[in-house]
């Protein structure tokens, strides 16, 4: 059912309405818009199987060794665009609100935080990568990836949809997503990096790595890389193929490594496809699930080494920095993105989050360097200084 009198803020609305959790995207170089709202008083959470799961939205911590901390938002509601931007209503039957003018500030959902952490802190980040460095090469591990947070204040005129869109229509090649929960707070970001997509027939998954600023009007074909940057995405492809040889999967195809962009910035990007109808394997997205998260893009490896070491020196509860999100089972199939360039919005501040990668050739002022263009970039689209 198309309604034209319905839009995001008339759906945003609703749904805060009745204190629902929502989640709204937009998949990398696609047009349509996605809105699904789930009006249970708290969103269902626990290990997932895909193969088993209705059509929803999952969101995942970091910190989620055993799968149970998943979070799945189910459609009561459930819309998207068309080329138009007309409001398709799939799900539920949104009631259209009147307080939705330009000056009326959006609600959303609100988490507490200390309103200082030392993760923000220059001394303490240069401190850990130097440590990770050390650890490096005393052979606790081969790579560490050290995340940090910036705060910004928000504009007196901030309004989350209208953020949204900035964001949406300034990363075109992302993943766009702005997730609000009760009691987990209102989380909005722009991920290059597919953790998993399966569905009956498929399955993919992408290392992505390597970071470097890169000017927009640049052809893509003329990106340098360093050694660095090469082994670091090397690294992430590596532990991919390794979860593949835990499970005996030897029919995939590799593609890459190429360079890929994110807004002003550009990445290393190796993709890897699965026939599932060949290999008789219709579980694989569950199984690599499991496996994947953290990747060791956001993690490190070997990972269990790289998780001791975050705990131990970050200072900093990541919550869904780094962690997934994404829908599943929509027209039969699912699509979870690592959460990378996001911001967690509060009252009167945005909490940016950012990592880096350390490996034995890593220098630490150029990794806090490496970390402040990451929040720049979103910066420079919430502050409304033109697309990125």
């Amino acid at each position: 059912m198309v309604d034209k009198k319905i839009d995001l803020k008339n759906l945003w609305s609703t749904a805060m309405a009745k204190n629902g959790s929502i989640a709204v995207w937009r998949c990398p170089r696609e047009n349509a818009i996605h809105f699904l709202a789930d009006l249970s008083e708290s969103p269902a959470k626990g290990r997932i199987d895909l193969q088993n799961t209705e059509q929803g939205f999952l969101v995942s911590p970091f910190m989620n060794p055993e799968g149970n901390e998943t979070l799945f938002l189910k459609s009561d509601i459930l819309a998207f665009t068309d080329d138009n931007i007309n409001w398709t209503i799939q799900n539920g039957e949104p009631k259209s609100h009147g307080n939705t003018e330009k000056n009326t500030k959006t609600p959303y959902h609100l988490n507490t935080r200390p309103d200082t952490e030392i993760s923000g802190e220059k001394d303490h980040f240069i401190k850990m990568v130097e440590d990770g460095i050390t650890a490096i090469e005393e052979g606790e591990f081969d790579k560490v990836v050290s995340a940090r947070t910036y705060d910004e204040p928000l504009l007196e005129n901030f309004d989350i949809i209208e953020q949204f869109n900035r964001m949406e229509q300034a990363y075109p090649d992302a993943f766009v997503s702005l997730v609000s929960i009760p009691g987990r707070g209102t989380w909005m970001g722009a991920t290059p990096e597919l953790l998993i997509e399966s569905s009956t027939d498929h399955f993919r998954t992408a290392s992505v790595a390597g970071t470097q600023s890169y000017p927009l009007d640049k052809n893509l074909s003329d990106a340098a890389w360093n050694q660095k940057e090469i082994e670091e995405q090397a690294m992430v492809s590596r532990y991919i193929i390794e979860q593949f040889k835990t499970i005996r999967l030897r029919e995939f195809e590799e593609t890459g490594p190429r360079s890929v962009r994110a807004g002003n910035m550009i990445h290393l990007k190796t993709e890897y496809a699965v026939d599932l109808k060949k290999i008789h394997f219709p579980e694989l997205g569950t199984v690599m699930l499991n496996l994947l998260h953290p990747t060791s893009a956001v993690c490190g490896m070997p990972k269990f080494s790289a998780l001791r070491f975050i705990a131990a020196n970050e200072h900093l509860n990541r919550e869904f920095y780094s962690g997934f999100s994404g829908p599943v089972n929509m027209n039969g199939v699912s699509r979870l993105y690592v959460n990378l360039r996001c911001m967690q919005i509060l009252r009167t501040r945005a909490v940016l989050y950012a990592g880096a990668g350390i490996t034995h050739d890593s220098i630490p002022e150029k990794e806090w360097e490496e970390t402040t263009l990451k929040c720049q970039t979103l910066l420079d689209v919430m502050n409304g200084k033109g697309s990125v």
